[in-house]
């Protein structure tokens, strides 16, 4: 059943995700997924398998919904977060999308530990949203960096 709740999260994002009108490149989506789901795995592993303040039950409907998110609901998320980053034009406007999607990151990361997906153990709740404050803030950055790559020359 978890599985299921997780599996149609994902679809409605990943639907959200195709309908909307992009700003990037699709040479951009493809790379900001890789390095979005990244993050999310490092985080992941790394709390997981190092520091012990994760837990992924040993349930298969629970793993498989925990890959799905890392594979697919944050990642497009993220993608999705840097498509509205570029069509805003106020710093203002940016700063409260980057509240906006900080929230929703973080939410759904709790909504994981709630339903026993991905289970927080020693964890201070600020932690998270600190975590993707950081990874949006990479996210941006890394966006930057990229879009001057691919845009010089012709």
């Amino acid at each position: 059943m978890i599985f299921f709740l997780y599996f149609v999260i994902n679809m409605a994002v990943l639907f959200l995700f195709i309908k909307k009108k992009k700003h990037l490149h699709i040479l951009e989506i493809l790379v900001y997924w890789m390095v979005s789901s990244y993050l999310f795995q490092n985080l992941s592993a790394l709390c997981y398998m190092n520091f012990k303040t994760l837990i992924i039950p040993e349930k298969l409907s629970y793993e498989f919904a925990h890959f799905l998110n890392r594979i697919v609901l944050f990642p497009a998320i993220m993608v999705l977060f840097l498509s509205y980053f570029l069509s805003l034009r106020t710093f203002k406007r940016k700063l409260l999308l980057i509240l906006f999607f900080l929230f929703i990151l973080g939410g759904l990361e709790w909504m994981g530990h709630l339903t026993g997906v991905l289970i927080h153990v020693n964890w201070k709740l600020w932690w998270s949203f600190a975590f993707w404050l950081v990874s949006l803030l990479l996210l941006i950055g890394f966006m930057k960096f990229f879009r001057k790559i691919l845009y010089r020359g012709g």
